[in-house]
């Protein structure tokens, strides 16, 4: 297990976010009781639970290319159809929610919803979350930790552009606010307190942590739910 794997294996979430914002998407989806769901990107399960709860009649299917992850989701969550697959081509569809928190980013919104396009069901939709900026003139301290990391965020409205760009229409738009943050940093600063690997992983997860409680005002993740055409 390499130290990245290690370091989160204790953990519920290994990104942002939490139950209300997700419950908050099911409900602008329209999500029914008897759905098909795909969490593409799942990590290690945090969102299982409320997808799980959302839809008793219906199936979850989550993907992750992290083994680990999979396998860790696997073996909480009986009622979950968990692989280790590509979240473009994913098993078990069409589906008629695919949930994504925080994936995109791998990719590109673009050629997310050009890929989840053909995973739908009929009046299938998609909620994803994508880092953006608050404020129209952020912090340079924060613009340069973000394009260190390789990432260019939009604001809001640039993301919504993005979305009709692809050809697809915004049917709900929410931030993920101060509690989805905490509940990953809180208990991920305590594991990294006393985490005895790889240092450099250790500092850069600090590093990403105290740049949030200065700066993450300034940048949040923009939930979106979108539907084709």
């Amino acid at each position: 297990m390499s130290d990245i794997f290690a370091l989160f294996a204790p953990l519920d979430r290994a990104g942002p976010g939490d139950a209300a914002s997700l419950r908050w998407a099911l409900e602008v989806a329209g999500t029914r009781a008897d759905a098909r769901v795909l969490d593409a990107g799942c990590g290690t399960g945090a969102d299982l639970p409320a997808l799980l709860a959302a839809v008793p009649q219906g199936r979850v299917v989550a993907v992750d290319m992290a083994a680990p992850f999979v396998a860790r989701a696997r073996a909480r969550f009986a009622g979950v159809e968990a692989h280790v697959a590509d979240m473009t081509t994913p098993p078990g569809g069409p589906f008629d929610l695919i949930w994504s928190a925080g994936a995109v980013y791998n990719l590109g919104v673009a050629a997310a919803l050009k890929a989840w396009a053909g995973q739908l069901a009929p009046g299938g939709r998609v909620a994803f979350s994508d880092l953006c900026w608050r404020v129209a003139e952020p912090p340079r301290a924060a613009r340069e930790f973000w394009a260190g990391e390789g990432l260019e965020l939009p604001d809001a409205a640039g993301l919504e552009a993005q979305v009709t760009a692809a050809g697809w229409r915004v049917l709900g738009a929410r931030w993920l606010g101060h509690a989805g943050w905490a509940a990953y940093y809180e208990p991920l600063a305590a594991r990294l307190a006393t985490f005895d690997g790889d240092a450099a992983l250790t500092e850069g997860f600090q590093a990403e942590i105290a740049l949030w409680r200065a700066y993450g005002a300034s940048y949040d993740y923009r939930l979106i739910v979108a539907a084709p055409g």
